[in-house]
């Protein structure tokens, strides 16, 4: 292939095709995703069926903490709960100039994009990524991370998401 950033997406799809149960699939995302668009942090929230709330299933962070950019409290100001009010996915390039959040002090950039993963108009989970190695996300970047979310929710209303 000429285009290597097709070839990361194909990479990713064998792997998909490839993982044994939904909580692979999840890793695989959280793995692959930021080697696909080049991006530092992944992070995947997935509604639990149960309660309604989003619960953080699948990241490659070392030390997720209690971060406030990726924490699922609605009393916290986060971008993954700008999106979510907002009904619609958002791609922020300097996180402070835009919405005046502070950047951490781990991010080396200011770059963040929050995938909101629907059914129909549902929202069933959020892919959050973070600190672009290359600079801030592009509207290719989003696209593709749009792309995996939608194939993710087409996934999560068809199977069982109590057991992961």
């Amino acid at each position: 292939m000429e285009n290597p950033y097709l070839e990361k997406v194909y990479d990713l799809a064998k792997e998909l095709n490839t993982a044994k149960g939904i909580k692979v699939i999840l890793d695989t995302v959280a793995d692959y995703m930021p080697r696909v668009i080049d991006a530092k942090y992944c992070s995947l929230f997935v509604k639990n069926p149960s309660s309604g709330e989003l619960e953080l299933k699948a990241h490659n962070h070392q030390n997720i903490g209690a971060d406030p950019f990726i924490h699922i409290g609605a009393e916290q100001e986060s971008i993954m709960n700008l999106a979510i009010s907002g009904n619609s996915s958002i791609m922020i390039r300097d996180i402070e100039e835009e919405i005046g959040f502070e950047n951490k002090d781990k991010y080396n950039t200011k770059s963040f994009l929050s995938i909101l993963i629907k059914h129909e108009e549902e929202i069933q989970g959020v892919l959050n990524l973070a600190d672009k190695i290359s600079g801030g996300f592009t509207k290719d970047d989003m696209l593709l991370a749009s792309i995996i979310g939608e194939l993710l929710g087409a996934l999560f209303v068809r199977i069982d998401l109590s057991n992961i």
